[in-house]
């Protein structure tokens, strides 16, 4: 390797540096020894392997690596087809195997069937986890965040299943947490909202009313009710302390997509907006003192074409 190295820079611009190799490595005796006809060994200088090996053009080691990099792409594909280059890093390292670039998809099942809580062991692409400082600079780039409500990453490496719980008959298409943390609600297939306790898994309650599948849920700010969506065009809303119902509002022509509480308020009104498969947008006025919706909401109707329909909605803090 220092002989090709030295044939490198001898035939380029870096001849002092050729000069400097190739006395360095035959003072400390570097270079592959040199067998006489008796079979006595001798240190080996350059010049006779440049005469042994006449073959080995200048620019020989350049060739090797160009070559490499064809080879190494036919069997381990890089992230980046027909880049090349001799730095790259995981998939576009020259040292990688269809091992090391192997994507590993950790399931839930996995790590709930591990004892006592101990963390898996990280695949080999797992690279060092983020510390807090990145977790908080990423924080501050997409929003509001405050450093006291960081988690240790160090407490993702320990999580295990916290319950498992079979209380639906169908499908469970939207989940979602009070303001609190202590309650989940689950809306399912079954047309049934059930609210558990996160705790112990309790179930707290269940509210009834919808004809057809829970499609979104959300709950108020005040944490004070919940709205639930429906694809039977309605929107219920009930009550958290008492899980009586508070509202039926019927303004869509089809099924419910989204619903949001809008965290904006102007003295006791506030508003609730839904979308729908039928392209509308609908804002659903209330009294927080009160807790009492508007019949008739505001209304816009955003249908480019046939057939479009209004998929999610999100509120600006």
């Amino acid at each position: 390797l220092y002989f090709l190295i030295a044939r490198f820079l001898e035939a380029g611009p870096c001849q002092k540096a050729a000069e400097t190799l190739i006395r360095e490595v035959e003072e400390k005796e570097l270079l592959p020894r040199r067998l006489d006809w008796t079979g006595q060994e001798h240190p080996g200088t350059y010049k006779n392997l440049v005469m042994l090996y006449r073959h080995v053009a200048p620019d020989h080691l350049l060739q090797v690596c160009s070559r490499v990099c064809p080879l190494l792409e036919r069997e381990v594909p890089a992230s980046v087809p027909g880049l090349t280059s001799l730095l790259g890093a995981g998939r576009q390292n020259l040292l990688r195997t269809s091992k090391s670039c192997k994507h590993v998809v950790w399931k839930g099942s996995a790590l709930a069937a591990l004892h006592c809580g101990r963390p898996p062991e990280p695949p080999i692409i797992y690279g060092s986890p983020p510390n807090i400082v990145e977790t908080s600079y990423s924080r501050r780039l997409n929003g509001s965040y405050r450093l006291r409500q960081l988690v240790p990453t160090a407490v993702y490496q320990h999580m295990k299943m916290h319950k498992r719980i079979l209380g639906h008959l169908s499908s469970v298409y939207c989940v979602t947490f009070d303001r609190t943390g202590r309650r989940i609600f689950t809306g399912s297939d079954d047309c049934l909202v059930k609210i558990w306790g996160t705790d112990d898994g309790r179930l707290l309650a269940t509210l009834r009313g919808h004809a057809a599948e829970i499609s979104d849920m959300a709950v108020s700010y005040e944490n004070t009710m919940i709205a639930a969506g429906s694809c039977d065009k309605t929107i219920r809303v009930w009550c958290l302390q008492t899980c009586a119902p508070l509202a039926v509002l019927e303004g869509h022509a089809a099924s419910i997509t989204s619903l949001q509480f809008s965290p904006l308020c102007s003295g006791s009104k506030r508003y609730l907006s839904s979308t729908g498969a039928d392209g509308t947008i609908c804002f659903w006025q209330w009294d927080a003192r009160t807790l009492k919706f508007g019949q008739r909401p505001s209304k816009f109707t955003e249908r480019s074409r046939p057939g479009v329909q209004m998929i999610c909605s999100s509120f600006s803090a």
